[in-house]
């Protein structure tokens, strides 16, 4: 019997727990047939939003150029990491809210499945600020994969 393909989506923020979670697609859930997309959202910053409240062009220019050259090595380091684990896929990037990107991206790309990391925020933080993982959780159309860092499961149990 032949596996059917799957587009699978990785969250990807350059952060530990999302590659712990790249890791575990690894070595847990990949296939030979897969299609990974890595995803990556860039988030405008507060310096950001400050420049163009002050309406300083040359200041606005200076930050976005840096950005897009921060944005346009994470590319390189997430093909990169493609061609070294001989994946077949692509790095899908954009600007905006992580976790309504990686819900827009998905259905754009038909993606079957979802994994992404999750930093082990409390409860309580978590109701305030909200998460990416707790976005992609309740927009998704597709299964979602969350990957708890090991390192912090110490931390979750102490703060119940």
């Amino acid at each position: 019997m032949e596996t059917k393909e799957r587009k699978v989506m990785i969250a990807m923020d350059g952060s530990v727990h999302a590659e712990f979670a790249f890791d575990w697609y690894l070595n847990s859930f990949r296939s030979p047939q897969d299609l990974v997309l890595l995803m990556h959202c860039i988030e405008r910053h507060d310096k950001f939003h400050a420049a163009l409240g002050s309406a300083d062009v040359k200041m606005v220019c200076e930050i976005l150029a840096q950005e897009e050259k921060e944005e346009a090595n994470l590319k390189k380091q997430l093909e990169k990491k493609l061609i070294v684990n001989k994946l077949t896929g692509t790095v899908k990037t954009g600007v905006g809210n992580p976790g309504e990107m990686v819900i827009s991206t998905a259905k754009k790309e038909h993606a079957d499945v979802i994994i992404c990391g999750c930093r082990g925020l409390g409860k309580l933080r978590r109701t305030f600020t909200g998460t990416v993982s707790d976005y992609i959780v309740h927009h998704s159309h597709v299964p979602v994969v969350v990957c708890r860092h090991p390192s912090h499961k110490d931390e979750i149990q102490h703060q119940k």
